[in-house]
């Protein structure tokens, strides 16, 4: 026996009303979550950006090692916002976990008031930094509508 439809009331049509509302609800709820974890990778990951620069000081390897992890950074976030926009089918999918990456990298990016910073400049924070905002304008505009 088939349990019962929770969006059911009655006749059909209202049940597929009930059902396209809980959609766009659940889908307005994902974008949301994929905006926030978009800012929440800018953050995390922009903090781990100072270890880049660290690395970046310690000489050749230190640079090599540093470029290395800064590319299989670039492809892992790459790759989270094309995943965001093919899960969504849309590049809004894609655009808010971009837009978020970019608001939460560049709030490190700013000198607090008590002069604090957390990314130096450096080559390799220049380099995540426009990097970083090339590969989610890229990820975003390389998404299809529908995918």
């Amino acid at each position: 026996m088939a349990a019962p439809d929770p969006f059911a009331s009655g006749s059909p049509v209202q049940g597929d009303q009930g059902r396209r509302q809980a959609d766009r609800v659940v889908a307005v709820l994902g974008h949301i979550v994929l905006l926030l974890l978009g800012f929440a990778a800018g953050i995390v990951c922009g903090v781990a950006a100072g270890w880049l620069s660290w690395l970046w000081a310690g000489g050749a390897l230190g640079q090599a090692v540093s470029g290395l992890l800064l590319v299989l950074y670039l492809g892992v976030l790459f790759a989270g916002c094309r995943v965001a926009g093919w899960s969504m089918g849309s590049r809004l999918g894609a655009g808010l976990p971009a837009a978020g990456w970019i608001a939460g990298a560049f709030a490190l990016a700013e000198v607090s008031s008590a002069g604090d910073i957390v990314m130096t400049s450096s080559t390799i924070t220049y380099a995540y930094l426009f990097g970083g905002m090339v590969t989610v304008v890229l990820a975003t505009v390389l998404t299809r509508p529908g995918d």
